[in-house]
């Protein structure tokens, strides 16, 4: 029922007076089904088109958001309504639940629907036969405590291999790295973390070594080391690392682990390794490019079409605490193998910003490929001037019935320049936009000094000021109305400036990994329209300048001070916090906003 295989390539022949049947027009959705899916799985690939969000709602529930994806055989799997679910209902709970962790999959599934009568047959005691009229194609969710192997989830394996260095007792490292590297090229190294269900503190030091392989700084031993600081139960942490390979030509070469340099500790428990770990690299002077299409296109093609059992969509990774009576959600991850389908018009954008060409063809990303792959990730820090100079915009509330000579304030904010005195400048902003628009009028002290007809704006007339708190690194802005408006709010430009500091070089180039953004509180429940006030905070950082966000339009607002105004639909949205100063660190903020309590 749901096409689990692909069909020989036979149409239906028409002719003039041909009689068809059953048969005929089965085989004709058969053969443009096949067709079409044997074309997304050769040429797309397999994995989440778009959307597919989960979201979780409590401790026990979670909301499956609009999206697409395309199974590993081809068939398109549409989620086209929002649905909350409670995780116990989920097929294949009940076998899994007593697992520490499990995964939510979703997979195509087709059912028969609208009875109709049959004509032809009389199959009932009344001598009318009921049959189906329409064939539904849907989805069907799914919970399974299977570890997939990611190699065969993705085409990655071709370039990386994954390498287990340390899994138990809750533990794991891993290493990544490349299978090829160029002469003279650097070879990037990611060692990833994770810990579960594990309450001890973890900590552990490796060298890596190679013949033909040399850091930065000209050294032999590339040594990587990692002591947690903040104790989690759940943690998963990925560092990236670069050797660079001094060969002139080809060779097959190798990185090593020494078991003596190996040192894991798990609280109080001191581990080693048993044995020495390997790692093989084939160093080619040919392109990197063409050593990964000349693997793909040497795999057998009954290895992509029949390689099927097993590989699954997989939407989010459960850490749950079960009992006899009950269960709960201890944390989630949304994605865990990120199984994603780039669309053109994203790879063109993802070409556009790696300064490639504009030919929107997914193949084309693999033009420099050797280039990207090779090259380390050098970070680009901004001159020191501009960490030195933030600016924002206040929407201050002035009420329905605003009264001339009151003062109104606006929320304590972080600024993001650290501790310490600032000068703060401020003005009236009449941009008709100000998340958007770029455009407007800008008013330092009192509009009023000026014509009408010079400087017409809708803003109300206020004097400003802000208070600065050195200790907190905050700023606080009121102004006082001067004349007698309508509008409710008006919103004031600022700018903080500090005086310039000389950083550190380790700083300027590396971005610690310990940075994290925590929002407060990471779920919340309102009324439709109803307001509440998100706080973000950023760990490991002295730049606490924080962006807000909707992850998607129509699901309410939030400003720069992370207050969120609830749109009049119900559903459940996010919200999401990005640090100005680390880019690449954000944190997700849901919101279920229902009329009931």
């Amino acid at each position: 029922m749901n096409n689990k295989q692909y069909y020989k390539c036979s149409r239906n022949h028409y002719f003039f007076g041909k009689l068809m049947t059953v048969r005929d027009f089965q085989s004709e959705q058969t053969y443009f089904n096949s067709k079409r899916r044997l074309g997304n799985r050769m040429l797309n690939g397999s994995g989440i088109v778009s959307g597919l969000n989960v979201i979780l709602v409590d401790n026990k529930t979670f909301s499956l958001e609009t999206g697409m994806a395309i199974d590993y055989m081809g068939r398109e799997v549409v989620v086209p309504d929002a649905t909350v679910k409670r995780l116990d209902i989920i097929k294949g709970f009940e076998e899994n639940k007593d697992k520490a962790i499990i995964y939510l999959c979703i997979g195509y599934k087709e059912k028969l629907e609208e009875t109709t009568f049959s004509v032809a047959g009389s199959g009932k005691s009344s001598g009318v036969s009921e049959e189906f009229n329409r064939v539904s194609e849907g989805y069907e969710l799914f919970i399974t405590a299977d570890e997939p192997l990611e190699s065969e989830l993705k085409i990655d394996s071709l370039l990386i291999q994954k390498i287990p260095v340390y899994a138990k007792n809750g533990v794991y490292l891993t290493l990544e790295v490349a299978r090829y590297v160029n002469p003279g090229k650097p070879i990037k190294i990611s060692a990833i973390f994770e810990k579960e269900n594990v309450e001890a503190p973890i900590k552990y030091s490796f060298d890596i070594t190679g013949e033909f392989f040399r850091t930065n700084s000209g050294k032999k031993t590339l040594n990587i080391d990692y002591q947690e600081t903040e104790i989690s139960v759940y943690k998963k942490l990925e560092r990236e690392y670069f050797l660079y390979c001094d060969a002139s030509t080809d060779a097959s070469a190798q990185l090593s682990i020494s078991k003596d340099s190996f040192k894991i500790e798990v609280g109080a428990d001191k581990i080693t390794l048993e044995e020495d770990i390997t790692i093989p690299i084939l160093i080619k002077t040919e392109p990197l490019r063409q050593i990964i299409v000349n693997d793909f296109y040497s795999k057998h093609f009954d290895e992509i079409v029949d390689n099927v059992k097993g590989k699954n969509i997989y939407l989010a990774k459960f850490h749950i605490v079960t009992n006899q009576l009950t269960y709960f959600i201890e944390s989630f991850e949304k994605h865990p193998f990120k199984q994603y389908i780039y669309s053109n018009d994203l790879l063109r954008l993802l070409q556009e910003i790696e300064g490639g060409n504009n030919t929107p063809h997914q193949n084309n990303i693999t033009n420099d490929l050797d280039e990207e792959i090779s090259k380390p990730q050098i970070l680009e820090t901004p001159e020191t001037k501009i960490d030195n100079i933030v600016t924002g915009v206040e929407r201050i509330n002035l009420g329905f019935n605003p009264k001339v000579g009151k003062s109104y304030y606006s929320y304590e904010f972080v600024h993001g320049l650290g501790n310490g005195n600032i000068a703060v400048v401020t003005a009236i902003d009449n941009k008709a936009n100000y998340l958007t628009d770029d455009k407007g009028i800008l008013v330092f002290g009192d509009k009023g000094i000026f014509p009408k007809e010079e400087i017409s704006i809708s803003a109300p007339n206020v004097q400003t000021a802000a208070v600065v708190n050195s200790e907190k690194g905050t700023i606080r802005i009121g102004v006082r109305l001067q004349e007698k408006t309508t509008a409710q709010a008006v919103d004031i430009r600022w700018w903080a400036f500090k005086p310039i500091e000389t950083k550190k070089e380790e700083e300027e180039l590396i971005i610690d990994e310990n940075v994290r953004v925590i929002i407060t509180p990471n779920t919340a429940r309102v009324k439709p329209l109803e307001q509440i006030r998100f706080q973000a905070n950023i760990e490991g950082s002295s730049s606490q300048e924080i962006r807000w966000a909707m992850a998607e339009n129509n699901t309410g607002t939030i400003d720069n001070n992370g207050l969120y105004t609830a749109p009049s639909k119900e559903g459940v949205y996010e919200i999401k916090a990005y640090s100005v100063k680390y880019d690449d660190k954000s944190d997700s903020a849901y919101v279920v906003v229902s009329a009931t309590d």
